[in-house]
């Protein structure tokens, strides 16, 4: 009996494990696929060409959402999830639709015909609880890894905006308008910013597409989730109809940025001594009371034993 529980919870875990690879494997693949998509319409625009559409290829197209179980309702609920995920292309919303129909599908049969081939004898409706559980896991599984990506890429972007506001301000200061500071500042980025580099390029491109600059702010408000480039968009909505001092109005709010960030570093060390203190006390402190006790206990045992 404890060798068939064994068995089970090791296919259990090899089961899960494997889910959760093909989900992290397919959506590595559409945002390595993305990457490659804006690189090569940068260098088709830097050479003076005619910049594809986006998603052109059939292969792209093939695949209505809708045929695999995501509804409009539903492409409309996932689609600015999957942007703030950072997944851009228009390709994105198939990828999860096919990414979810495969789990719903795998990991049940996987669980409903493996585990128990494995693990004996199971009866119909055991098989059937099994399958039903693993289709809720496998339904919550790609929401969940949204959820989790779009945590990540918050966590970056707060880290970033501050960097992008003190471009920003050098590039006003320099005289430029609040458009081409815009770009300016999106294009002195580096490598390690690439989400964030992607969001303002859209935004660029929804400006030159037509788009008023407040709106377009508001916008890269709502893909970056922040509470911080909400009060940007605001700040600037407010200082374009009012006519102020755009310069001054983004150094006071970039000072006040930085001030938060430093702010959420010292929140966060603070908060390490007592995160620390569960540990030290059930693993570190007791191998050094060990460590300085063994000696004068086993020192007492000889002398009593004699």
């Amino acid at each position: 009996m404890g060798g068939s529980v064994v068995v089970l919870s090791m296919a259990s875990i090899m089961v899960f494990a494997s889910a959760m690879l093909l989900v992290l494997w397919g959506m590595g693949a559409l945002d390595r696929r993305e990457r490659v998509r804006r690189r090569h319409k940068t260098l088709v625009a830097q050479d003076g060409g005619d910049v594809p559409p986006l998603d052109s290829a059939p292969s792209a197209r093939a695949l209505d959402p809708a045929r695999l179980g995501l509804g409009l309702d539903a492409q409309r609920v996932i689609r600015p999830e999957l942007v703030q995920a950072g997944f851009f292309g228009l390709s994105a919303v198939t990828g999860y639709a096919a990414a979810r129909l495969a789990l719903l599908v795998a990991l049940p049969v996987a669980g409903g015909v493996v585990i128990p081939a494995l693990g004996g004898t199971w009866g119909v409706t055991e098989r059937i609880a099994l399958a039903l559980a693993l289709a809720a896991t496998a339904y919550v599984l790609p929401r969940a890894y949204l959820s989790r990506r779009r945590r990540r890429l918050e966590m970056e972007y707060r880290q970033t905006f501050p960097d992008f506001l003190d471009m920003l301000v050098v590039c006003i200061n320099a005289g430029l308008s609040l458009e081409a500071a815009l770009d300016r500042a999106a294009r002195e980025l580096g490598e390690s910013d690439q989400a964030f580099r992607a969001n303002l390029d859209l935004m660029t491109g929804e400006m030159r597409a037509g788009k008023s600059t407040p709106d377009a702010l508001r916008a890269l408000a709502d893909r970056l989730g922040l509470r911080e480039a909400r009060s940007f968009a605001a700040l600037l909505r407010q200082t374009i109809e009012l006519g102020t001092d755009v310069a001054q109005a983004l150094t006071t709010f970039s000072d006040e940025m930085r001030d938060k960030r430093m702010s959420r570093a010292e929140e966060t060390a603070a908060a390490l001594p007592p995160k620390l203190t569960l540990p030290l006390g059930l693993f570190i402190f007791p191998v050094v009371l060990i460590a300085i006790l063994a000696p004068a206990v086993l020192k007492v045992l000889s002398v009593v034993e004699r």
